[in-house]
């Protein structure tokens, strides 16, 4: 396995992050972690999943090993770290993310009203611990790989725009559980993770590479739409589904703008990547 990955080590973290996430990750969540917590919204949202999420993580940090030593698996991680420069990125992503998934839940059919029942009825602290949950588990878990390593990798050498292309096909396919469910919501999830992985390639460059930012902006995407949908409860399905449309509809407007912004950059070949 060292070998193979030495000699193809893209292909070799896609097996990984597959074989962790989906062989062994979520049949744990299926079979062992939900009924561990179940009663816990927190639990099942989050810790369940918490071997899924993290596997583009960990096999970033495998493959990097392998290919290039623990002084390079110190400099992945080291992205993570936050940086002080960023900071209106701390504070504008988490807002954004909650306006976003507050404008299509409304749209998609609920009252402004009852979200603000739902918000106050809940702890802050509840909704805090959503967020810090989706920060470290769901963020770095995956960030780590996709952006981390995935995308940089692919990106060496080669057009940008092509290398977001195959970030996005390996993310879509990473949740392929999620399109046996329906195509309603199988539809409107991969064009909002088309969408973010527009908008995700292009924040990657312009914080050069801080995977801290990175990691807030998956979880600010996350963790609204978590909160909101375990207080809504049961007998809203069609307004959920029309929650998730719009979103698809917002997030894929945000990434035009940004990809006709500057359509030539998606051409621009990066010969040392933003580290």
């Amino acid at each position: 396995m060292k070998a193979y990955i030495i000699k193809y080590p893209v292909t070799g973290f896609i097996i990984l992050t597959f074989f962790i996430s989906l062989v062994i990750g979520l049949p744990l969540k299926l079979f062992v972690l939900n009924g561990v917590f179940t009663g816990s919204e927190i639990g099942l949202s989050y810790l369940s999943k918490i071997l899924v999420v993290s596997g583009p993580g960990i096999a970033a940090l495998v493959v990097t090993g392998v290919t290039s030593g623990s002084a390079a698996v110190a400099k992945l991680l080291g992205k993570l770290k936050p940086d002080s420069k960023h900071i209106i990125w701390w504070l504008g992503l988490p807002f954004a993310g909650i306006a976003i998934t507050t404008a299509a839940f409304v749209i998609g059919g609920f009252t402004f009203k009852q979200f603000v029942v739902m918000l106050t009825a809940a702890s802050p602290f509840l909704l805090l611990l959503h967020f810090l949950c989706a920060l470290f588990l769901i963020g770095f878990g995956e960030e780590l790989g996709w952006r981390g390593w995935l995308l940089r990798k692919l990106a060496t050498g080669k057009p940008i725009g092509r290398a977001m292309l195959l970030v996005f096909i390996t993310w879509a396919l990473w949740h392929l559980p999620m399109f046996f469910t329906s195509y309603k919501v199988a539809i409107p999830f991969v064009i909002i993770v088309f969408a973010l992985s527009v908008i995700f390639t292009r924040l990657w460059y312009h914080v050069d590479g801080n995977l801290f930012v990175l990691a807030l902006a998956h979880a600010s995407v996350d963790f609204p739409e978590a909160f909101f949908e375990a207080r809504i409860g049961e007998g809203h399905t069609p307004e959920i589904l029309n929650a998730w449309t719009v979103m698809a509809g917002i997030y894929l407007a945000i990434a035009a703008v940004v990809y006709f912004s500057d359509k030539r950059w998606w051409d621009k070949v990066l010969i040392e990547v933003a580290e």
